[in-house]
């Protein structure tokens, strides 16, 4: 006498089995909850502010994510060689209020574009040459640059703006 174990169904074979299991993959990912927190985000600004999905703010939108974007890539170089730049964001703004000065007086904008470029490049340099030929710790290094570019925007920005 055999005794045979009965047999157990197949996912397959359940109706509604294959998409119970997605349900369940679904809930389970944690991105699902950054997604819903973005979605959330978004439908609150809109709700608040008409023109965030417009054509003219989507453009705002990726033009701001441009110059991160950047700012991202050369700070990536940074990170790689097992370093750390505490001054990107007083460089951008210093070579960013830089081009804007050349501009809002009648400046060429190709002119602009290469003082700004030329701004961060220097300081850049000074960080760089700091840190390989005095041998002082990069985190020490920009976070002193840091305070020597907020310094120097502070007394030349004061309170202006540049619209």
């Amino acid at each position: 006498m055999t005794v045979t174990a009965p047999e157990k169904a197949l996912a397959a074979d359940v109706p509604g089995a294959g998409a119970t299991r997605l349900v369940d993959r679904i809930f389970k990912m944690r991105e699902l909850a950054i997604l819903l927190v973005f979605l959330v985000m978004i439908a609150i600004t809109q709700a608040g502010n008409s023109e965030f999905l417009s054509e003219q703010g989507i453009k705002d939108l990726l033009l701001n994510a441009t110059i991160l974007v950047l700012v991202a890539t050369g700070q990536s170089l940074v990170v790689i060689t097992r370093n750390v730049d505490l001054s990107v964001g007083s460089t951008l703004g210093i070579s960013a209020f830089a081009a804007g000065v050349w501009l809002q007086d009648g400046g060429n904008p190709v002119v602009a574009v290469l003082l700004a470029v030329l701004t961060g490049v220097g300081f850049g340099l000074l960080n760089g040459l700091l840190v390989s030929l005095g041998q002082v710790p990069a985190l020490v290094v920009t976070l002193g640059t840091l305070y020597i570019i907020r310094g120097i925007d502070s007394i030349w920005v004061g309170s202006r703006q540049i619209t």
